[in-house]
């Protein structure tokens, strides 16, 4: 886990240990009158806050993030007194969270709706399309690690559609969990950093031993998940098997990502992805417009993060902020805010990669393209970016199926065909089709080879890739800002290979020589096997459809990849290699391979 300083102090629960044990015992109608006021609850209305501790006016409320509000529970008649849902629209607050079990603190305030259990009814909330979510823990307790996990991607997605309010009781114990879990989950800093940032956003939040153990714990669990390079140090962790990983994937993504990756890596998507649009000379898709946005708030949220931590002297103030040495990692707090930003619309209006991008690495071997080294927007191949006269229809950019819909395009013009049936969907003028350039293909189809040595500055860039995506939520988006397509291959060829077993064993290939005369071979292999290979025939056959004579060098590296077999026993593989090839010569439907590659949601 990624986090902002080794030596924060470890925080401190805000309950004694005995007063704990006592709020245990005491039974809830006592503990409501005792501890919180019953009918006179101080969370229950704004008469015991002052007006900066009631962002949301007439409720116990503060803002965590510039997304986030913790509040106290609201009640019917807050609600229609203060007008809550008005409120909501205002500040753009999208979703409601509610950590409570139903009929807890039955005692506090007004009574409770005997339909919900809650001092309010959802229903008030989503007739005015506010969604709601529950996820019960109980007061001053926690919940399993699957249930937190499960809420923190809940709140994670609620935050992609807008701002989010979570409440509990007070809006301190539970919901401070829940929040500082987010943090660490989205922007994998450590559980005290996180702890503490809530704690000054929120006072007195997270108040027992079992809630603070809970995010430490979380923080643990997760790091073991997010590893996406394994390798036998400490800090990563041991190798893993494909259906391992897949395991950890699906209890980390959530929303139509988890569907559409449910049987393929996401590493692996998002490279032969990257390296399809890269050959096919296309602009960036929506998923690699989603993972640059995703940097660029994320980025903003860190900075706020630390600053806060800093003003409160949690953090030493970096002095040397704007002059990072050679030393510091990717994830640099010194990167430039607005940067990413204006890559992200520089990779989205390109029309095209020409001579005056890619090609330029067979001039100067050493060239790696950096993320953070500045775009050169000018030149015979690069127009102003105002002046682009982009020819994909912005129905095909909205598309879910939008790599689909490329790569069978790309198939389609090395073999010289048209298929009608996508003729209403891709608008591709004849002009961009034809001024697709070949040298850049070139230079993809020679990295995907991987005929001779690596060289050090590849290598070194792979792995500094290899680390941000093992320490930071924003390497996904250094990894689609990629244009070295060495360095694009070597990241892809490596996963694979550092996979505990290969993706094709020693049974796989025997199921595959015994099923030669099938209509589809692959159907034979589990579906994680069979889609994550869908993917990379996918990409190989965007690349070699132009560039047809490194075909046999691409399967050739494809297969030593898949199997983790030495060059000297490729021969042996012949009949792995035969299938493969008609995979990609048209045999048994490209077409078919392509679409479930990239569609997998459509055959769950």
């Amino acid at each position: 886990m990624q986090t902002l300083r080794p030596h924060i102090p470890v925080p401190r629960p805000s309950y004694s240990q005995a007063r704990e044990n006592l709020v245990k015992a005491i039974p809830s109608k006592l503990l409501c009158l005792l501890a919180c006021g019953g009918v006179d609850c101080r969370y229950e209305g704004p008469e015991c806050w002052k007006a900066n501790q009631q962002v949301i006016r007439g409720i116990f409320s503060s803002w965590v993030t510039d997304d986030i509000v913790a509040m106290a529970r609201p009640s019917k008649s807050l609600i229609d007194k203060y007008n809550i849902v008005e409120q909501f629209h205002r500040l753009n607050i999208k979703s409601i969270i509610n950590m409570q079990i139903p009929g807890e603190h039955a005692h506090c305030g007004p009574p409770l709706d005997p339909k919900s259990g809650f001092t309010y009814s959802p229903q008030s909330f989503m007739e005015n399309d506010i969604y709601f979510y529950n996820f019960g823990m109980p007061d001053f307790s926690v919940s399993s690690l699957v249930s937190m996990i499960d809420g923190v991607k809940v709140l994670a997605f609620a935050v992609g559609e807008g701002r989010v309010a979570v409440h509990c009781h007070a809006g301190l114990g539970r919901t401070g969990v829940l929040i500082a879990c987010y943090l660490i989950y989205t922007l994998r800093i450590g559980p005290s950093e996180a702890v503490h940032y809530v704690r000054i956003k929120r006072p007195r939040s997270i108040q027992t031993r079992a809630q603070i153990s809970q995010v430490f714990d979380f923080a643990r669990l997760l790091g073991t998940q997010l590893v996406q390079y394994p390798d036998l140090g400490l800090r990563h962790g041991a190798p893993v098997t494909l259906q391992h990983h897949l395991n950890r994937q699906a209890l980390l993504l959530h929303g139509q990502e988890a569907r559409r990756l449910r049987y393929v890596p996401k590493v692996v998507y998002l490279l032969c992805m990257h390296l399809c649009r890269l050959a096919a000379g296309l602009p960036a898709t929506p998923e690699i417009d989603a993972e640059l946005t995703k940097r660029s708030s994320l980025r903003i949220l860190t900075r706020i993060v630390r600053e806060t931590l800093e003003a409160k002297q949690f953090l030493p103030l970096l002095r040397e902020r704007h002059n990072p040495t050679a030393s510091d990692s990717v994830s640099s707090w010194d990167e430039p805010l607005g940067f990413l930003e204006r890559k992200r619309d520089f990779l989205r209006d390109k029309r095209s990669y020409s001579e005056s991008d890619l090609s330029k690495m067979e001039i100067n071997e050493d060239l790696v393209m950096s993320p953070w080294c500045e775009l050169e927007l000018t030149g015979p191949d690069l127009q102003p970016l105002q002046s682009k006269d982009i020819s994909i229809s912005p129905n095909l950019m909205n598309n879910k199926h939008f790599d689909t819909f490329f790569l069978q395009q790309s198939h389609n013009l090395a073999h010289n065909k048209a298929q009608s049936k996508y003729s209403s969907n891709i608008e591709l003028s004849k002009s961009t089709l034809n001024s697709r350039p070949t040298s850049v293909t070139r230079n993809i189809a020679r990295a995907m080879a991987d005929q001779g040595p690596i060289e050090d500055s590849v290598l070194q860039r792979s792995s500094l890739l290899q680390e941000e995506l093992n320490s930071s939520e924003c390497g996904w988006a250094l990894v689609v800002t990629e244009l070295d397509p060495r360095v694009l291959t070597c990241l892809l060829w490596t996963w694979l290979e550092k996979l505990k077993e290969p993706v094709l064993g020693a049974a796989d290939l025997i199921k595959l020589s015994c099923a030669g005369n099938n209509k589809n071979p692959l159907d034979v292999l589990k579906k994680s096997q069979k889609h994550t290979i869908y993917c990379l025939l996918s990409c190989v056959n965007s690349v070699t459809s132009l560039c047809p004579h490194r075909e046999e060098a691409i399967l050739l590296r494809l297969i030593r990849a898949l199997t983790k077999r030495p060059q000297e026993d490729m021969e042996s593989l012949a009949s792995l290699a035969s299938l493969l090839r008609g995979h990609l010569r048209g045999t048994f439907r490209i077409n078919r391979c392509i679409r479930k590659a990239c569609s997998w949601d459509a055959t769950l």
